[in-house]
């Protein structure tokens, strides 16, 4: 049996609180999963189903399934190129379908052993936040808890982009980057990574249309997205059918 994704398992949210968890309904299944955050094998796998176990048999609220009405059905406005250097082979682990929350994609640089992988801007844009001081994989942990790195770029046509996950000091001292900076399409970004919550090396990729005020908070999660509502499916320049799907290959181009 192997480990489940820690992106899997997400605190209920409620929004007048936007983003902090309901302690009533989400503390106690997270306490157990928590309490054994740092182990491994059987032990963890045990406790994480004993939380859903707990969460169905005494009445809370169901903290690991999606939120409702979470599927995320509105397309990007953006056709973006695959956010990989050129011609890197890439995977789907998870597509905007499968992923747990929706919308969002769990991509894989391609062979798995070879690497680091390069991160590179799907589309012209502008760093909005950057946060790459992390070093530590949390994998087992829920989301909530850990301390991912993450890249947020804004783009002209009001959508953002998110790289989640990079190796750490890649962005800001390998790539020079900072908040404020522009970037093109294809631009160096950061090295794939496994930091925070992430069960192996792979990029977390979404995009987004944030609010306005407070589009992001401490940990770079989306503000008012309870449902997903601020999510789109990206949409890619050079894939066939314009989405990704799961368990499959592509390769990283800019778009014509």
């Amino acid at each position: 049996m192997r480990d489940l994704p820690a992106e899997k398992f997400e605190f209920e949210r409620d929004a007048r609180t936007k983003g902090r968890f309901d302690d009533r309904k989400a503390a106690m299944p997270y306490a157990l999963v928590d309490a054994v955050g740092r182990g491994s094998g059987v032990t963890r796998i045990l406790y994480k189903y004993v939380a859903v176990l707990a969460t169905v048999t005494i009445g809370i609220s169901p903290a690991f399934s999606q939120p409702p009405e979470g599927r995320v059905s509105r397309q990007s406005e953006g056709s973006y190129r695959l956010p990989y250097a050129d011609g890197t082979t890439l995977s789907v682990f998870d597509d905007a379908d499968t992923h747990r929350p929706g919308g969002a994609l769990d991509l894989i640089g391609e062979p798995r052993t070879g690497g680091p992988h390069r991160i590179v801007a799907a589309a012209d844009g502008t760093i909005m936040a950057l946060v790459d001081r992390y070093k530590e994989k949390q994998s087992g942990r829920a989301a909530e808890l850990c301390r991912n790195n993450y890249l947020w770029l804004s783009h002209v046509n009001g959508e953002w982009t998110l790289h989640s996950h990079m190796r750490s000091g890649s962005s800001s001292a390998k790539a020079g980057l900072k908040v404020g900076d522009k970037v093109r399409a294809g631009q160096y970004l950061g090295d794939e990574g496994d930091v925070g919550c992430a069960m192996l090396s792979h990029l977390h990729f979404e995009v987004a249309v944030p609010t306005a005020e407070g589009p992001i908070d401490a940990r770079g999660f989306l503000t008012d997205n309870v449902r997903r509502e601020r999510m789109r499916l990206p949409r890619f320049c050079s894939v066939a059918g314009e989405y990704v799907r799961k368990d499959t290959r592509y390769t990283a181009r800019a778009c014509k």
